[in-house]
C-alpha cells in the first residue's frame, strides 16, 4: 500500500469518526433537551402539587354543591330539623373550601364588576355613566380561589345609555 492510499483511507476513517462524533453530539443534545424537559414538567407539576393545585377539580364541584343547593335551605316545604342538618351540611362544605383557601363571595351593588369572577346574567340600562359596568344584583354566590374563579358569580349590570340621560327624558 502507498502513502497516498493509506493517507485516504485515514483520511476516510477521520470522516467517519466526525460524522459519527457529530451524530453523537446531535443525539446527545436532542436526549439532554428531553431530559431537561420532563425534568421541567415534573417540577411544575409538584409545584401545582405544592400550591394544592391537584384539590381544584374537586373543590369546584364541592363550590357548585354550595352555591347551587344552598338555595334549598330558603323552601317552606322542608322540616325545621332536616333544614338544620342541611345547615350544617352546608357550613361543613364551607369549612372545607376555606381549608384550602377558597371562600364564597357576593358583589355589593354598586361596585365594579369583576369580569373574571362575575358573569353577566342581565344588563339595566342607566343613565348614569358612573354606574356603567357596576354591580346592580347578585343572582347566584361565587367562590374563589388564590383570585382565580371555581365557580363564577351571576349578577345584573348597570350599562350606560346615554339616551336616558337626555333632556327629554328629564321633562
Amino acid at each position: 500500500m502507498d502513502s497516498n492510499e493509506q493517507e485516504f483511507n485515514v483520511r476516510e476513517a477521520l470522516e467517519r469518526q466526525e460524522k459519527m462524533l457529530a451524530q453523537a453530539l446531535r443525539e446527545n443534545a436532542s436526549f439532554q433537551h428531553q431530559v431537561r424537559q420532563g425534568m421541567l414538567r415534573d417540577l411544575e407539576i409538584l409545584k401545582e402539587q405544592q400550591r394544592g393545585e391537584q384539590f381544584t377539580p374537586l373543590l369546584k364541584e364541592i363550590s357548585a354543591v354550595c352555591v347551587e343547593y344552598r338555595s334549598i335551605l330558603n323552601e317552606e316545604a322542608i322540616p325545621e330539623n332536616a333544614r338544620r342538618t342541611l345547615h350544617l351540611l352546608f357550613d361543613q362544605l364551607e369549612d372545607i373550601l376555606a381549608d384550602y383557601g377558597a371562600e364564597l363571595f357576593i358583589s355589593q351593588i354598586g361596585e365594579a364588576r369583576n369580569p373574571l369572577l362575575t358573569k353577566v346574567i342581565n344588563t339595566i340600562a342607566n343613565g348614569d355613566e358612573s354606574k356603567h359596568n357596576t354591580i346592580a344584583r347578585s343572582r347566584r354566590a361565587g367562590v374563589v380561589r388564590n383570585g382565580h374563579p371555581l365557580y363564577r358569580e351571576f349578577v345584573d349590570v348597570f350599562v350606560y345609555n346615554e339616551e336616558l340621560n337626555s333632556p327629554k327624558n328629564e321633562e
